[in-house]
């Protein structure tokens, strides 16, 4: 699991779950009457009511998410630890000597195949 990832596991293990007497405070319900003779909403009442709530505390949305991306990239990019120019190039000429080593023996070992199969065929 990746330090972004966990991060992330913790930060939702911070939030406080929101309970279903704080959510149908918050969303105006009369499931709990002052009056001596207490009113029960309907089921669906109080799923609407509960649904209404999840979706003001719920995830962020797009733009919210994307703009959290960015700042998490700009953070592990200043860890990161770019090679100097002296090695850059050091590694591009390794890299392209070693691409002319393998087409020339790539090359070699077709032109030794065709002449193999020009013999074999005549």
């Amino acid at each position: 699991m990746s330090r972004l990832q966990k991060k992330k596991a913790l930060s939702e293990k911070k939030k406080k779950p929101v309970t279903e007497n704080q959510t149908d405070l918050s969303a105006g319900s009369s499931k709990f009457s002052s009056s001596k003779s207490s009113t029960v909403t309907s089921p669906l009442k109080a799923k609407r009511e509960k649904n209404l709530a999840d979706a003001k505390v719920g995830e962020p949305n797009f733009i919210q998410k994307a703009m959290e991306f960015f700042r998490e990239v700009k953070v592990e990019l200043k860890k990161v630890t770019w090679p100097t120019k002296k090695q850059t190039t050091g590694t591009t000429v390794v890299v392209i000597v070693f691409v002319f080593v393998v087409a020339a023996f790539l090359g070699l070992f077709d032109l030794g195949l065709s002449k193999l199969v020009q013999v074999v065929l005549t």
